[in-house]
C-alpha cells in the first residue's frame, strides 16, 4: 500500500512539473525561458521524477544510495528555487498569481521536498554531499554571469536582462554587491544542505 501511495504521489509530482516547466515556456518567452534558474531546476525535477517512476517497476533499485544522494542534490537545487523567489522575487513580483508561478516556486518544489524527507531513507548521505550539492546552483550563476556580461542573449520578462536575476546583474550594482548576495546565498544553500544532512541521519523515517 505504501509503494502504491509514493508511486501515484510521484507521478501526480511528474505531471505537475511538465505542466509548470510547459505553461512558463509557452506562455512566457518560448525557449528564452530556459535561462532562467526556475525552469532550469523545474526541468531537472521533472526529468529524476521521471526516472524515480520508472525505477520504481524494479525491487529496491529507486532506494539505493547512489540515487538518493543525487536525490538530495535535485532537492537542494530546486528548494532555493522556491526561498529565493518567496523571500526575494515575489515581494517585487507583478504577475504573482499565475498557475505557473504558484506550479513552478511553491507546488513542485514543496512536494519534492516533502518526497525526500518523508519517504527517503536515513543515513544514506555521506558528510561531504552538501558540498557537492551547491555545483548546481554554482554553475548556473557562472552561466548567468557570463550570459550577462559576455554572450548577452536576451532574457524574457527580466527587467535586468542579459541578467536573469537583479542580485547579479553587476552592470547595474557592481561586484561588490554582486558578490555579497552570491556568498550569502552560498552559505545559506550550504547550511540548509546540511541540516537536511542532520535530518536525514538521526531524524525517524515516517
Amino acid at each position: 500500500m505504501r509503494f502504491k501511495l509514493i508511486y501515484l504521489y510521484r507521478i501526480l509530482l511528474f505531471m505537475l512539473s511538465i505542466v509548470g516547466v510547459y505553461l512558463e515556456i509557452t506562455k512566457h518567452g518560448g525557449l528564452g525561458m530556459l535561462m532562467y534558474y526556475t525552469v532550469l531546476s523545474n526541468i531537472i525535477v521533472m526529468l529524476f521524477t521521471g526516472y524515480l517512476v520508472s525505477l520504481m517497476t524494479r525491487v529496491k533499485k529507486w532506494e539505493s544510495q547512489t540515487i538518493l544522494r543525487f536525490k538530495g542534490a535535485v532537492t537542494m537545487s530546486i528548494m532555493i528555487t522556491c526561498v529565493i523567489y518567496h523571500f526575494m522575487l515575489a515581494p517585487i513580483a507583478t504577475d504573482f498569481y499565475r498557475l505557473e508561478n504558484f506550479l513552478c516556486h511553491y507546488i513542485v518544489p514543496l512536494m519534492f521536498f516533502a518526497d525526500t524527507l518523508l519517504v527517503d531513507k536515513r543515513k544514506q548521505y555521506r558528510w561531504f554531499d552538501p558540498v557537492l550539492w551547491t555545483a548546481i546552483p554554482l554553475f548556473y550563476m557562472a552561466f548567468a554571469l557570463f550570459n550577462g556580461l559576455v554572450t548577452k542573449w536576451p532574457i524574457p520578462n527580466a527587467k535586468d536582462s542579459p541578467f536573469a536575476y537583479f542580485f547579479i546583474n553587476v552592470t547595474k550594482y557592481g561586484w561588490q554587491y554582486v558578490g555579497t548576495m552570491v556568498a550569502i546565498i552560498f552559505i545559506a544553500y550550504l547550511f540548509s544542505g546540511y541540516v537536511l544532512y542532520v535530518i536525514k541521519t538521526i531524524g525517524k523515517k515516517i
